[in-house]
């Protein structure tokens, strides 16, 4: 997120798995923890090639960006964008308290 501005904290509904080397976050019950950034177009662009999002072909994309709403934190009800994981999770850990960065460090992974 170099160069983007930090905009605070925050939790949105949802849930998380391990899908390797990244969280996967899916829509549905429970909560996840995370960050919210401003960023401008072209970071915006930048981060759907990382993510693996195929502009206009969500079948093919790794991950989708669709908007969600702060649930908790200081921007509740924010709407926020965020990526979510459009692949099977069949055979993913679960992450069942929604944080990833405490998640790895309980696993003993770098991020």
């Amino acid at each position: 997120m170099h160069g983007a501005r930090f905009v605070g904290a925050a939790q949105v509904a949802g849930r998380l798995v391990d899908v390797g080397r990244y969280p996967g976050f899916l829509n549905g019950e429970g909560f996840v923890t995370g960050e919210v950034y401003e960023v401008d177009d072209e970071h915006l662009a930048q981060l759907d090639v990382v993510e693996g999002l195929v502009p206009c072909d969500r079948a093919a994309s790794q991950y989708w960006r669709e908007v969600v709403t702060v649930v908790g934190g200081p921007l509740q009800g924010q709407p926020v964008q965020t990526y979510v994981y459009n692949r099977s999770v069949d055979g993913c850990t679960p992450i069942p308290h929604g944080d990833y960065r405490r998640y790895i460090r309980e696993v003993g992974r770098e991020s």
